[in-house]
């Protein structure tokens, strides 16, 4: 209760001073600028142009396993033939993980650089502008929609991509 209380009185001496400081206080919606901007989708290309052939060969090889399953639920297969299957599974499991892990840490880098993009991009909105505060639509409960610049941190944040990348 009593970090509520505080976190409270943080709000509102921090909209007091911005108030005092006669910018504007602008929001934008951060989940659509992150899905919707130019530099997400040639990150999406990018991957998968890296991962994209052996995600195929990852997946005909699960259906493949797939295919030995259910032929051994027809057939009672020697102990050989058991084992192999299982070392298989057991090897298609060790690349499966192994892409995964591969695959979530280029995510994560695409995640990051996106995020410091938008950050990039915010400032240079708020100096251009003369906005003193720019939050993300989903931590306000209400906000005039007037307020609402997401189309240009849209705009902002593909054009300092197209900057940074020299397109």
């Amino acid at each position: 209760m009593r970090k509520i209380v505080l976190l409270s009185l943080v709000f509102v001496f921090l909209f007091a001073v911005v108030a005092r400081a006669g910018g504007e206080i602008v929001v934008f919606d951060r989940q659509r600028v992150t899905t919707e901007n130019e530099a997400l989708k040639a990150a999406i290309e990018a991957l998968d142009s890296k991962f994209g052939a052996q995600r195929n060969e990852l997946e005909k090889e699960r259906a493949e396993l797939e295919g030995k399953a259910r032929a051994f639920q027809r057939i009672t297969p020697t102990e050989k033939q058991a084992q192999d299957f299982m070392r298989q599974q057991e090897e298609f499991a060790e690349k499966a993980q192994a892409f995964m892990l591969l695959l979530q840490a280029d995510e994560a880098r695409v995640r990051r650089d996106i995020d410091m993009l938008i950050t990039r991009a915010a400032k240079e909105l708020a100096e251009r502008e003369g906005y003193v505060l720019i939050l993300d639509s989903a931590a306000a409960l209400y906000f005039d929609p007037k307020l609402d610049v997401t189309a240009d941190m849209l705009d902002e944040v593909n054009a300092q991509w197209k900057k940074e990348t020299g397109q």
